[in-house]
């Protein structure tokens, strides 16, 4: 039996001991269930996963959606769920410690279960083995994490493959919540390999749903299939064709060149949806010889980015928007990131009707804001820069709840407003405290020569002077600051990342 066995051999092994351990308690509490996630997509798939499996199993729960999961948070929930059986899904184990102090002393032992996939508290290196062991044997059977069993938490299962496998230990019928985990996968940016193909546990999982019939995986143009083809080609954040790029009239034209319409004979907007084969292929071809002839761009290398892998949900062939699991996975975030949790948690767990509908409306506005959020940053020349990092304050622009989005757009769109060869950190206030949300992303790249934002925000924290808790995984993290702080905050990234930097010379 190889390592890669053995290992999800002993999570599901430890799956039941924690099932066992959820029913066992529940029998004495008179209380109900409470769900708390986080608001991106990956933890909104991962409350609606598990919500879908405890009314299928008749059990009286209920979800919340949380922003971050803070010390302020937690002395809340201590103070109002004394009597009831907690669930923490996408967020718990950067809190382990909080969560066990609070929770479980003499006055309230309140019990819970952390569903998670980020470093554990105090950990940020996965070679760290003594270390997340150590936390493995002091929080069994209450603590499930991909890193006490060797899985990477980053790239090879989220938050809610985390709450997939739990909830078809409890019930093997749940294998129909599949697709969700792999919509929250890809809200997490876990499809890493090969033309956008899935690792580790999440490549299980998408086997599950595909020999279920719940998901089809196509070869398909790397381009939203939702957008106008024109626009959807223009702004791609992955393939950049000068002369074409951003430039939507002319993006247009070649289109025309190629003989491919923008309208159907209804007068409708084409999208990449809408192309049949024959025209994808004239697509294609075009595009390749398009960056072999006017770029002299390599054909494998333009290949490798143009053709990726596309998931489709089979079920949800009536909903184009949905259809697509990028398009759900984006939905999801939207409604989490503008203060409309529920409606993607509604939408996650089967409502395909007023959810739907109100789902798009704020999809738009949410888009318009990320359009508008990247242009101002652009225009307004924001991006600020340390010798070893850059940063840029939201100001009245940029809400806390997207900050991170934003911050992960000026990665991934390899936009040259930003300098991937540096972290960049998002500075949001907060409207209801005297803080700044801060969120860290990092390109690949620097996270191969060492960079590790989960290490740096827990470092440059202690160095500040400051008990803040933050966290998450190398290549994106966060934290909170007092505003009056941030300045020798920033100043202590900056030191922190030359350290690590440095430190692979």
């Amino acid at each position: 039996m190889n390592d890669i066995t053995t290992n999800i051999e002993n999570l599901k092994f430890d799956l039941e001991k924690a099932k066992n351990y959820f029913f066992k308690t529940l029998k004495n509490l008179e209380g109900t269930i409470h769900i708390y996630t986080h608001i991106d997509a990956d933890g909104i798939s991962s409350g609606a996963i598990l919500g879908k499996a405890l009314y299928r199993a008749n059990l009286p729960f209920q979800i919340t959606v949380l922003r971050q999961l803070e010390r302020e948070e937690i002395i809340q929930i201590t103070e109002n769920d004394y009597n009831n059986f907690l669930i923490f899904s996408d967020f718990g184990s950067g809190q382990y410690l909080e969560l066990q102090e609070k929770l479980t002393n003499n006055d309230h032992n309140i019990h819970f279960l952390i569903l998670d996939h980020h470093f554990p508290q105090h950990i940020a290196n996965k070679e760290d083995f003594n270390s997340i062991n150590d936390v493995y044997q002091k929080t069994k059977p209450w603590h499930l994490n991909p890193y006490f069993y060797g899985i990477d938490g980053s790239i090879e299962i989220s938050g809610a493959g985390m709450s997939y496998y739990f909830a078809k230990c409890l019930n093997e019928n749940n294998v129909d919540m599949s697709p969700v985990a792999i919509i929250g996968a890809i809200g997490d940016i876990q499809n890493q390999g090969p033309n956008k193909s899935f690792l580790g546990l999440n490549s299980l999982i998408l086997e599950e749903a595909k020999n279920n019939g719940y998901i089809e995986i196509i070869d398909d143009l790397n381009f939203s299939s939702i957008k106008p083809l024109n626009e959807a080609i223009a702004y791609s954040s992955e393939i950049t064709l000068p002369g074409l790029s951003k430039d939507v009239n002319k993006t247009l034209k070649f289109l025309q060149t190629l003989g491919i319409l923008m309208e159907d004979s209804e007068g409708n907007i084409r999208t990449l949806y809408d192309l049949n084969n024959d025209e994808k292929q004239k697509l294609s071809s075009g595009i390749i010889e398009f960056s072999t002839v006017t770029l002299d761009i390599e054909p494998n290398q333009i290949i490798e980015k143009l053709i990726v892998n596309r998931y489709l949900l089979k079920k949800e062939i009536s909903f184009p928007k949905l259809y697509d699991s990028n398009e759900f996975s984006n939905l999801l975030n939207a409604c989490g990131r503008s203060n409309n949790a529920s409606l993607g948690i509604a939408l996650a767990m089967g409502d395909r009707q007023n959810a739907y509908e109100q789902s798009q409306v704020i999809l738009k506005k949410y888009k318009k804001l990320l359009r508008q959020s990247m242009i101002w940053l652009r225009e307004n020349e924001k991006i600020q820069h340390k010798e070893y990092i850059q940063y840029f304050y939201g100001e009245e622009q940029i809400p806390e709840n997207i900050i991170g989005t934003i911050a992960s757009m000026l990665v991934f769109s390899k936009d040259d407003v930003i300098d991937l060869t540096k972290p960049i950190f998002g500075i949001a206030i907060r409207e209801d405290e005297d803080v700044y949300k801060i969120s860290g992303r990092a390109d690949e790249q620097i996270v191969k020569k060492g960079i590790n934002l989960s290490e740096a925000i827990r470092e440059a924290l202690k160095l500040s002077g400051l008990n803040a808790l933050g966290g998450g995984h190398p290549p994106a993290a966060g934290t909170k600051v007092p505003v009056e702080k941030i300045d020798i905050f920033i100043d202590n990234c900056n030191k922190v990342i030359k350290k690590q930097l440095k430190r692979f010379d």
